[in-house]
Formats: C-alpha cells, sequence, structure tokens
C-alpha cells in the first residue's frame, strides 16, 4: 500500500508533468536546460543540478510514454548542460496520420460536437481544432508534411496556445503565471488574475491583478509565454471596469502624461459618446450646456488627430494651450492641401 510519503512524491511529479505541458505547448522559443532546472515553479531548483537533470530526463520519458514529445532543438540531446534547448515536437505529439480510422475518427467527431452542443465550456477553441485534426489526419492517410521544431508554424500555434489558455485562465477564474516580454524587451515572471480581455489594432491584452506589482496592469497576449497552469482561485472586484483600460490613440507617447478637455455638443448622451471616449475620462456639462471631455494624455498630437477626425461631430480642443496649437497646426495643413489641389 502506498505510504502518505510516495502519495506526496506522485503528486509532485504530476504537477511537473502538468507544468512541463503547459510551458512547452505555450513557448515560442527553446528552453534551454538551465532556465528548466533552476525554475522552482516548474518543480525544479532543488539546488542539486545533477538531480534535477535526472529528474527532467525521467518526465521527458514520462511524457512521452503519452506521446507528448520534448526533444532536443540543437541535436541528440545526450549532452544536458546549460546549452541544450528543448522544444516540443509538435509533428510527432499526440497523434499522427494511419493510427486513427475512419470509423475512430466519426465517433471522436461525434462526442465532441455532442459535448461542445450540451455545454458551455472555455475548452471549445482547443476542442474544435482537436476535432479538426483528428479528421485531417484521416484524410491525409500518412504522416502529415513536418515543419522544422520551433518555425512559423510551430510559433503560431503556441501564441493561439497561449490565447486558448488565457481565456481558460479567464473562464475558470484562475490565476495564470508566465513570463513575460515588455517592449523594451525586459524579462519577468508573473502571476495575474485577469478580470477582462480586450483587443486593439490586431492584438490581444490582459488586464488584471499583477502579484508582483501588487496593482491592476495590462499584459500583451503575444509577448506571454511559458505558461503554467492556472492557479488560485479569485474573484472578480465589483468595481472593476474594463472601459479603464482600453487603449485610446494618444496612450502611445514618451511625454509626461497631461490632462486634455474637449467640448462636444450638449445634444449627445453620454453612451452616444463611447465610440470616442470607450469610457474613458470624466464627462461634465458646461455652463452654456455643451459637454466637456477630460482625459489623460500621453500624446498630444494623436489627441490633436482624433478631435480633427471627429471635427464634424462637433469635437473641439478646450486645454491645454499646446493641445489647440495642434489641432490648429492640423487646420492649416488641410486647408493647405485642398489649395494646393
Amino acid at each position: 500500500m502506498p505510504t502518505k510519503r510516495d502519495r506526496i512524491a506522485e503528486d509532485a511529479t504530476a504537477q511537473r508533468l502538468l507544468n512541463l505541458a503547459f510551458i512547452f505547448n505555450t513557448t515560442t522559443r527553446p528552453l534551454t536546460t538551465d532556465e528548466i532546472i533552476s525554475d522552482t515553479d516548474l518543480g525544479y531548483g532543488s539546488g542539486n543540478r545533477e538531480s534535477d537533470v535526472r529528474k527532467f530526463r525521467r518526465d521527458r520519458q514520462k511524457l512521452a510514454e503519452q506521446c507528448f514529445e520534448i526533444v532536443c532543438a540543437d541535436g541528440d540531446g545526450t549532452a544536458e548542460n546549460e546549452a541544450s534547448s528543448w522544444v516540443l515536437d509538435r509533428a510527432r505529439t499526440f497523434a499522427t496520420a494511419g493510427i486513427i480510422t475512419n470509423d475512430d475518427a466519426s465517433i471522436l467527431a461525434d462526442a465532441i460536437d455532442e459535448y461542445l452542443s450540451a455545454s458551455l465550456t472555455p475548452l471549445r477553441a482547443p476542442l474544435m481544432r482537436a476535432r479538426a485534426k483528428i479528421l485531417e489526419l484521416v484524410r491525409a492517410g500518412d504522416a502529415p508534411q513536418q515543419q522544422a521544431a520551433g518555425g512559423p508554424a510551430a510559433q503560431d500555434g503556441a501564441e493561439q496556445t497561449m490565447l486558448d489558455i488565457v481565456w481558460l485562465a479567464f473562464s475558470l477564474r484562475r490565476a495564470l503565471t508566465f513570463s513575460y516580454t515588455n517592449g523594451h524587451g525586459g524579462h519577468s515572471r508573473r502571476s495575474v488574475a485577469i478580470y477582462g480581455i480586450f483587443s486593439h489594432e490586431g492584438a490581444t491584452y490582459i488586464v488584471g491583478f499583477d502579484d508582483a506589482a501588487q496593482a491592476v496592469r495590462t499584459f500583451r497576449v503575444d509577448r506571454m509565454e511559458r505558461a503554467l497552469r492556472p492557479g488560485k482561485r479569485y474573484e472578480i472586484p465589483a468595481s472593476f471596469d474594463i472601459h479603464t483600460y482600453l487603449f485610446l490613440p494618444f496612450d502611445f507617447g514618451d511625454g509626461e502624461a497631461v490632462e486634455a478637455s474637449f467640448s462636444l455638443p450638449g445634444a449627445y448622451l453620454p453612451e452616444n459618446l463611447m465610440p470616442i471616449t470607450h469610457g474613458r475620462g470624466a464627462l461634465t456639462r458646461a455652463e452654456d450646456g455643451s459637454l466637456v471631455w477630460t482625459v489623460s494624455v500621453r500624446d498630444l498630437d494623436a489627441a490633436a488627430a482624433l478631435a480633427f477626425g471627429h471635427a464634424r461631430d462637433g469635437m473641439r480642443p478646450v486645454a491645454p494651450v499646446e493641445l489647440i496649437a495642434r489641432w490648429n497646426a492640423l487646420i492649416e495643413k488641410a486647408v493647405a492641401n485642398h489649395v494646393a489641389r
């Protein structure tokens, strides 16, 4: 009969295997031996390098038994040192053509369809891709064309997998731990309770409470990698409003943020202005009945351009003076271009 110590060891192994599966399924680059065996969040980092190397080797073998193939990206992997790097062999992982019959594929596809029709699940996207892969493998009849490990197809797949994991963590209200590269190239490990998800100019962002900053922060999903399985439970505060974190054109700039004000016709209702304001800033009513939108901006040129783009809606800059000057410059430029024609 297994002892308590045996059960703890089995649980620790299961946790490492799950974390390895998550991290290799979401990384967009090869991971070195040293990165893996020094990571305490993964379940290594014991301080005994040789023990951790052996543990990682055994874990790879256990995952391979489940058709999850982690392979050396720079050779046969016999020399497991800091320079060795590892990737998920997506062509060999899970299923290959020929081992699933047409009848098997039909049964699996029908089972997925039946489950999805009767259940609202955050696993819808990955299950639909699994369904498509099953049918694709059967149609292929033989091994599919392989992509080089770590190539463009692998990277696109990893990014989509990361998005799936983000949605899974958000749907289950479980904090997500991941590696992150910011816009300046800085790397960090974050653990975030995801409060909301939005898209801006083709990129997907998450907003949530970041343990490292002890504050709500925004992260870009395509800069996230090496996610661990979703962890502790959380609740989204009733006071959270994602509109506060949506981007506007003037949010991106190197200068200090300044308060800018714009006037709008008083006939507008606040909800009518959502396409312009995104719920950001404050709307007040001036003595003449017009609405005044006050919001923090970092790029005055972009703020002036936003007002200029909505000039026909009656939008005008009010303050600061420099914002009005840049608005006037846009008008002068537009007039000059019109005269030149």
